[in-house]
């Protein structure tokens, strides 16, 4: 067998996803979302009424990125998915936390096969969430929650910080979920 490369791997998944979520209206697939203005990236993330992310390792990847990849995803994914080539599956269960799911390649190389399922947690960081925001999304989130529009004219970081602190996470999240679907330009899957 030949070994698998990230592009390999990811046309399996995106396949996988496209066959659970292509026909629901309600479900957006985002490839390479990044978090924290860039300090990290996750493969693919999975947004509908919650936030699901896939990383991938495949043959030709290492794990050296991983602890600090896992900080970011901790703190931003409600499900958190690893999608891994079959020689880094015992390591990658002592690495990941346990609500984590692993997926691995089946040994023809066809398909995606579940190790575990993982779970959902309740736990998110709203700076990270809010951070997902452009600055012209800040600027729609304060007219959904009906502030004053002269908001708008502080800088970015200033309008993230006002807008943790005065806005029900729970508002800004949908907020941020239903911006994350319709937004036009990602590299779509």
């Amino acid at each position: 067998m030949e070994l698998l490369n990230d592009l390999k791997v990811r046309a399996l998944l995106t396949n996988e996803l496209i066959s659970i979520y292509g026909d629901c209206e309600d479900t957006r697939i985002i490839n390479e979302l990044g978090l924290d203005f860039g300090a990290a990236r996750v493969d693919i993330a999975v947004v509908n009424g919650i936030m699901h992310g896939y990383e991938i390792k495949s043959d030709l990847d290492t794990l050296k990125r991983l602890p600090r990849q896992m900080e970011y995803y901790n703190r931003a994914f409600e499900r958190m998915t690893i999608v891994v080539s079959r020689k880094y599956l015992l390591e990658v269960k002592t690495l990941v936390p346990e609500w984590w799911g692993i997926k691995i390649i089946s040994a023809d190389q066809s398909r995606l096969v579940n190790v575990r399922k993982g779970r959902r947690v309740s736990f998110q960081d709203p700076e990270i969430i809010i951070k997902l925001l452009w600055k012209k999304e800040l600027e729609g989130l304060i007219d959904h929650l009906g502030l004053p529009k002269s908001l708008k004219k502080m800088r970015k970081k200033q309008l993230l910080s006002f807008l943790q602190a005065e806005a029900d996470f729970e508002v800004i999240k949908a907020y941020v979920y239903s911006t994350l679907k319709s937004r036009d330009n990602w590299r779509e899957i």
